[in-house]
């Protein structure tokens, strides 16, 4: 059976009982057009797969600040302080923390160390600049009220300590 298409001048066949429907090479030749239109559009989107930070953040600052114990106000070494899971540092022995590279915006720093219940504090990250974090302060899980830290202990005058005499040697001994 052959017919004319609309808008053509060539003749097609048409498959064996559909009046009219295009030949099958005609047809495949549609499908893999539709199929390489629709692998292309999947590329333009990413591959399928949409990625809200596909392109990134490209502004960072530096969070920096201190860990204390919350009794004493006293430095605490070696906490694990973080913003997330991928932004980490440990305080060093003056409880000094520094985290390089964080995002911009609105950050929540932890810290958390063994013995001691974690804690959080909020931060504003600004483009290439360092934000002070301030005090970072943990409870130890024995509880107990917070305190501010110790007065500075002044000597007072006592008893004054005796210096011990020199010991004579035995007499016929030499001392070297």
């Amino acid at each position: 059976m052959k017919f004319f298409t609309s808008g053509t001048d060539h003749l097609c066949d048409a498959a064996p009982g559909l009046a009219g429907a295009p030949s099958e090479p005609l047809l495949m030749r549609r499908l893999w057009v539709l199929g390489f239109v629709f692998l292309l559009s999947l590329g333009a989107n990413g591959g399928g797969c949409s990625n809200p930070n596909g392109g990134g953040v490209t502004q960072y600052g530096t969070i920096v600040g201190r860990v204390l114990d919350a009794t004493n106000n006293r430095p605490l070494s070696n906490v694990l302080v973080s913003v997330g899971s991928v932004y980490t540092a440990y305080s060093d022995p003056a409880g000094a923390f520094t985290l390089s590279n964080i995002p911009i915006g609105h950050q929540e720093v932890t810290g958390s160390a063994a013995g001691y219940e974690r804690n959080s504090i909020p931060a504003t990250v600004h483009d290439n600049q360092t934000t002070n974090a301030g005090y970072l302060r943990l409870m130890p899980l024995t509880g107990g009220p917070t305190a501010p830290p110790p007065p500075t202990p002044t000597p007072t005058p006592g008893i004054a300590t005796p210096v011990p005499a020199i010991t004579p040697t035995p007499s016929g001994s030499t001392a070297p």
